[in-house]
């Protein structure tokens, strides 16, 4: 009877490790191109958003995987959404320079930034009352990832891919 318990508590710490592992290589490369000072000072500004923006994610889930630490449904449900978000986020950003590439005019550049700030800010995560962090990047003209870090990525970037339709 130990053997198996240990055998599925090795299964479920094998899952919980590989759900993790796109959040966890997003923010690691994010911290990666953050800190290289060879890279363009623009580039760096965006890593850094990502990195921060994943640290903000991982901050908010965990009291509730503190909750109970026993809890594996709990623990791999909140790192599958740690995955999914991260990846939507990064989607949303890529496209988002996407679009910002493709518009050759500065109106329809500015048309591009309202889109997807609206959309980052139209679709909270935790609904979060620290406006000075939520809004830290989305007030700050110094950096182009102007989006609220308490956004729904998934919700976030399904609303701009609907606007390209």
């Amino acid at each position: 009877m130990r053997k198996l318990m240990f055998v599925v508590a090795m299964m479920c710490m094998t899952l919980t490790t590989n759900a993790q592992d796109v959040f966890n290589e997003l923010l690691s490369s994010s911290l990666k191109v953050a800190e290289d000072e060879s890279k363009d000072i623009e580039t760096r500004k965006i890593a850094t958003f990502k990195y921060d923006e994943l640290n903000y994610m991982k901050q908010m889930v965990l009291p509730e995987v503190l909750k109970d630490t026993t809890d594996l449904v709990t623990m791999n449900r909140v790192i599958k959404q740690l995955n999914e978000q991260s990846y939507a986020m990064y989607q949303f950003v890529n496209l988002f320079f996407q679009r910002l590439a493709s518009a050759s005019k500065k109106d329809q550049k500015d048309i591009v930034i309202s889109i997807f700030k609206a959309a980052s800010i139209n679709n909270p995560m935790f609904n979060d009352t620290d406006k000075d962090l939520v809004l830290a990047y989305y007030n700050n003209d110094n950096y182009i990832t102007q989006f609220s870090l308490d956004t729904n990525w998934v919700k976030a970037l399904e609303e701009v891919k609907k606007r390209e339709r």
